[in-house]
């Protein structure tokens, strides 16, 4: 059973991108959330979800027009029933970016605390260059764990996540701008409500 629980801890803080490309169906809404959600007046619908097992649960959310698997951003909220601790979660997704930076040099981040709340937040930048600079690709993503309980008294990390992309000739203006509002998406983030999550039957 331990296995199984650190499996989905490690589920909840993979590379965003990689849960998609599955053949068209309605989305379920497994955890009950009232949604949509709006991030830097952008308005994100339920576009898929996942329920692989017993303890995992996760939703997939795009704006209007956007479409899988070359989005330009997305909103991801997953929740695991597990007793591991935010810290935990938090300490794998690290030793996966590290481990990345070692061969990308694209790789960056910053962890930022909430001590109060119990939360963490990771904001990360990861990327791919092509041969072709085309297909090259620069992802954004900022990570909100928490630990919190179901309406129906599960336990669990929560983890609620932006991801923006850019692609081709379009990535060397948006790290430019990035440095001068880096802090707008993150604060952003950490101030909207984390979800009560309440476990379909």
């Amino acid at each position: 059973m331990k296995t199984n629980l650190l499996l989905s801890v490690a589920c909840l803080v993979i590379f965003v991108g990689q849960s998609y490309g599955q053949a068209p169906k309605a989305a379920i809404n497994y955890l009950a959330l009232p949604g949509p959600f709006t991030v830097q007046n952008q308005v994100y619908r339920l576009a898929w979800s996942s329920h692989p097992d017993a303890s995992l649960y996760k939703h997939e959310y795009l704006a209007a027009g956007d479409q899988f698997p070359n989005y330009k951003s997305l909103i991801t909220v997953d929740f695991v029933v597990t007793p591991s601790t935010v810290g935990q979660a938090v300490s794998t997704k690290i030793r996966q970016l590290e481990a990345m930076k070692k061969t990308n040099p694209i790789v960056n981040y910053e962890l930022m605390e909430n001590k109060t709340m119990g939360e963490v937040i990771i904001d990360c930048i990861i990327g791919e260059t092509a041969a072709d600079d085309r297909n090259s690709v620069v992802e954004r993503d900022v990570f909100r764990y928490k630990s919190v309980s179901a309406t129906s008294g599960q336990r669990g990390i929560l983890l609620f996540a932006v991801s923006i992309r850019k692609y081709g000739s379009d990535i060397t203006s948006f790290l430019t701008k990035l440095k001068a509002d880096k802090k707008m998406l993150v604060n952003e983030v950490a101030k909207l409500p984390m979800p009560a999550i309440n476990l379909a039957k």
